[in-house]
């Protein structure tokens, strides 16, 4: 008998899950619960500027691992005839990729959202927002990456007068003075896209990025690939040893982009052979600079960033938002840098901190009620969901459903690397395999 899998959220991972189930032999019914009009897109690849770019290679962005050249084929026939595999390509480009892969695929597309999911026996029920109830043999949680945590002490007036806007991906209003002071928190790509979204929407003024450590993300640069992996899978399960085995291979003259690249395929490895404490400490150590160094920008966008720095339009600062209030044309930023309290003036302030990731506090019902009944519980450092081989959901009592999976950005509370494009279609790849053999 034909086996139904429910999959919520229709961005890129539940997309490429999808997508993959489409292609087994003996396909099961497959029903996708995604509120927005189309399935594949998503928060990523949905946006309309067209500055913002894959800042990975058209080579490495196929949606099946058997099939490397398949985006590739795509954009010269869709997009750009003579695209090629190092090409940084427009992520409106690979929306209409992920979008096409799903009409293809004939989906069942249920559009609105689930509230909360129960486990009977070997099966689950999910209930709709619109009153639905849906009965799935397998229930597969792919929700993306949920708005930044608020910033402290941000007065209603601020938000109340646009100048806060918490979700960087909401829609803004139009600046009313082109040449009026913008602040972004944060330094990473989520800033960068926000600074492309405002020069291309005309804005002329000062941009300042502010993060805790200050640090933007590095662009990429032509370098020769490293023969083998900089840190060796028998390398002592410590962040310093990691560390002092990365810096070794530079001294060999590995470029720090090829060493970086050649942990892709292991670095999921490396994470789980340390201990908890040693994870705690990478993280307060050592990953904001993995951050930069391995999320970089296509060149053509680091060029971008490069000359408004140079004109002085563009200026990265390093410290804590401690409360935003409005206060005459704008907002007044009260900052904590290593000089003392600062005062920063601005006409909007956009929150570009990163996806929140502790789901005990994102608002989400079907998260909420999963986590209140001890069907699944936080991952490791509070991060995601924990899950198990595949990305099964554990519950309270340490067990692996299963009957409700993760997938894509919510395995990041077990797994190290789990929001690239490269990670998830292998994911989807081996889920959708083991669903359909788990049901013959």
């Amino acid at each position: 008998m034909s086996r139904t899998i429910v999959i919520v959220g229709g961005g890129a991972s539940g997309a490429l899950l999808a997508v993959h189930l489409a292609r087994q032999a003996d396909r099961p019914g497959v029903v996708v619960v995604e509120p927005r009009a189309e399935i594949g897109p998503g928060l990523a690849y949905s946006t309309r500027s067209p500055g913002h770019l894959l800042n990975v290679r058209a080579a490495n962005m196929s949606a099946f691992p058997d099939r490397p050249d398949h985006f590739l084929d795509w954009l010269r026939r869709d997009h750009d005839p003579e695209a090629d595999g190092g090409l940084f390509a427009p992520r409106m480009a690979y929306g209409r990729y992920l979008r096409s892969l799903a009409q293809a695929a004939g989906i069942v597309h249920c559009r609105t959202m689930a509230t909360a999911v129960t486990v009977e026996g070997d099966a689950a029920r999910l209930v709709l927002a619109d009153g639905t109830v849906l009965g799935a043999d397998h229930v597969v949680l792919a929700l993306g990456h949920f708005p930044p945590v608020d910033l402290p002490h941000v007065s209603d007036d601020a938000v109340a007068r646009r100048i806060y806007y918490r979700d960087p991906w909401a829609d803004h209003a139009p600046m009313p003075d082109r040449d009026a002071p913008v602040v972004l928190i944060g330094t990473g790509l989520t800033a960068v896209d926000m600074l492309l979204r405002l020069r291309e929407e005309g804005h002329r003024g000062p941009v300042t990025m502010i993060s805790r450590h200050g640090l933007p993300s590095l662009g990429h640069i032509p370098c020769a690939p490293c023969a083998q992996a900089a840190i060796p899978p028998g390398t002592a399960p410590a962040a310093r040893a990691y560390l002092r085995a990365l810096h070794a291979a530079l001294r060999d003259g590995v470029a720090w982009p090829a060493a970086i690249d050649s942990l892709r395929g292991t670095s999921n490895l490396l994470w789980a052979r340390l201990p908890l404490s040693e994870k705690i400490r990478f993280r307060r150590h050592l990953f904001h600079r993995w951050s930069v160094a391995r999320h970089r920008m296509a060149p053509s966008v680091a060029a971008r960033v490069a000359h408004d720095m140079q004109r002085g339009t563009l200026a990265i600062r390093r410290g804590h938002v401690h409360a935003l209030a409005a206060g005459g044309d704008g907002g007044v930023l009260t900052l904590r840098t290593a000089r003392g309290t600062e005062i920063l003036a601005a006409s909007r302030v956009i929150n570009c901190s990163g996806p929140a990731t502790d789901y005990r506090h994102v608002g989400s019902a079907i998260l909420r009620g999963l986590l209140r009944t001890g069907q699944a519980v936080p991952g490791e450092m509070g991060v995601t969901l924990a899950t198990g081989a595949g990305g099964a959901v554990r519950d309270a009592a340490g067990h692996c459903s299963p009957v409700l999976s993760a997938m894509g950005p919510m395995r990041a509370g077990t797994l190290f690397e789990t929001t690239a494009i490269p990670e998830i279609r292998q994911q989807a790849a081996e889920l959708a395999a083991r669903l359909v053999r788990t049901s013959s």
